[in-house]
């Protein structure tokens, strides 16, 4: 993920490269981000830049980890049920467009998903334990997308997803 350098530096300037890499994928895809504007942010040298990342993917991947750690903390450590996905869903939007992460995970949701190798994604992702699960967790996802896409139908797109669990759970 980061190199030793980067696990060596200080808390404050860890915090100031991460929020430049922050503010640098939330606003630009992947594909067009660049380290130069991240190092003149941060105010560092391109050299530093690659003694704590081995390019721009890698720093990517460290704020996908740091992000997604965060932003499911609070479901964590609970047991979610397949109903549960509904209430989860509508609260992580909730707490999302609040978030210091918004427009990272906007990106990321929107843009960048799509193109990345499954390499580094698959690390994060959690494993089902059955079908419907599997089948509820794609269309949470996919219902998050597009409340990011479409604010103004949230409360529509989340009744969709409330019936198919429904019709999921009497199927299942």
């Amino acid at each position: 993920m980061v190199l030793k350098t980067f696990e060596n530096l200080s808390a404050e300037k860890k915090k100031r490269i991460f929020q430049a890499l922050l503010n640098e994928f939330g606003e630009y895809p992947l594909e067009q981000a660049q380290v130069a504007r991240i190092i003149k942010e941060v105010a560092i040298s391109r050299g530093s830049f690659y003694k704590y990342f081995t390019d721009i993917n890698d720093a990517y991947w460290y704020v996908y980890k740091v992000v997604l750690s965060e932003v499911h903390a609070p479901i964590l450590n609970e047991k979610i049920t397949t109903c549960s996905y509904v209430k989860t869903v509508r609260e992580f939007v909730e707490q999302t467009t609040a978030s210091a992460y918004f427009e990272y995970i906007r990106m990321h949701l929107c843009v960048n998903e799509s193109s990345l190798g499954k390499e580094n994604k698959n690390k994060f992702t959690k494993k089902p334990s059955s079908y419907s699960e599997w089948a509820v967790m794609i269309l949470a996802h996919e219902v998050i997308k597009q409340i990011l896409l479409y604010p103004n139908m949230k409360d529509q797109l989340i009744g969709y997803l409330d019936e198919s669990v429904q019709k999921l759970m009497k199927e299942g």
